[in-house]
């Protein structure tokens, strides 16, 4: 028995020498058929060693990873926010720009309010503005936007101002009708369109002629825009006409107006 095992061993050495001695061709065909059966195994085996050396390697970076990915999201929104704001200043310059384009050419002291609250009421349409008596701002001042006619202030403190926008039903102005001169009477409605009354019979009032404050009354001065005709009807008692007017101001996204004083003999 203690020989059989050295016997074994030499023989397992040996064997393989002697047919490569004596065959090598043979040799050449079993070490292509062993390439073969065993590369798809040597191939597993690497790509089983890489997936566990990435797999290790992510869980190790993931703490990592995760707070870069925290501090990206935040970086983010602080970019959006930033743009955002941005964009809003852009805008407000815009107005603010359009409001100052307004006061030199209506060629009065006028001064920029910020609407700051708005009547929640069904039944009026007031807002409330920054400005009051220390600015100048009194009752009766005048607002104005760069698409034309907000309404007017009925009550002002020292630093704020209440005003009636048009749309308002307690809202009056003396208005005349551009193109052909005639004059009515805008009334609020308390919705999205005003009403022109005490327009001549005869008048030849249009689908779509502009409507300007006409002076009259003492309050309101002449030329302000306030609208454009969107339909023409005759009153009940067949003298007259009215009209409704789509309001060039969009009284629902008011931000900043102008205060320009009422008419001097007001």
């Amino acid at each position: 028995m203690r020989l059989k095992r050295p016997i074994f061993l030499a023989g397992a050495i040996l064997f393989p020498l002697l047919i490569g001695a004596t065959s090598p061709h043979l040799v050449d065909q079993l070490r292509t058929v062993t390439l073969a059966v065993a590369s798809p195994l040597l191939e597993f085996q690497n790509y089983t060693n890489q997936l566990l050396k990435t797999t290790l390697t992510s869980f190790a970076e993931w703490p990592r990873l995760r707070q870069e990915n925290r501090a990206l999201r935040a970086e983010l929104q602080k970019r959006k926010a930033a743009l955002v704001g941005y964009e809003e200043m852009k805008r407000e310059k815009e107005r603010l720009g359009a409001l100052l384009q307004l006061k030199e050419t209506s060629h009065t002291n006028g001064r920029a309010a910020r609407v700051l609250a708005r009547d929640p009421s069904h039944w009026s349409r007031f807002i409330m503005i920054n400005k009051g008596s220390h600015d100048g701002v009194r009752k009766n001042t005048i607002l104005v936007h760069p698409d034309g006619l907000v309404g007017k202030v009925i009550a002002s403190g020292s630093r704020s101002a209440r005003a009636l926008l048009l749309i308002d039903g307690e809202s009056r102005v003396s208005a005349f009708n551009q193109r052909t001169r005639d004059v009515g009477l805008i009334e609020g409605r308390g919705s999205s369109l005003l009403k022109m009354t005490y327009l001549d019979h005869q008048s030849d009032v249009q689908v779509g002629d502009v409507i300007i404050s006409s002076g009259l009354g003492g309050i309101y001065p002449k030329g302000i825009p306030i609208g454009k005709v969107i339909t023409v009807s005759e009153e009940k008692d067949h003298l007259s006409l009215y009209v409704l007017v789509k309001p060039f101001v969009s009284f629902a996204k008011l931000e900043e107006v102008l205060c320009l004083p009422s008419l001097p003999n007001d």
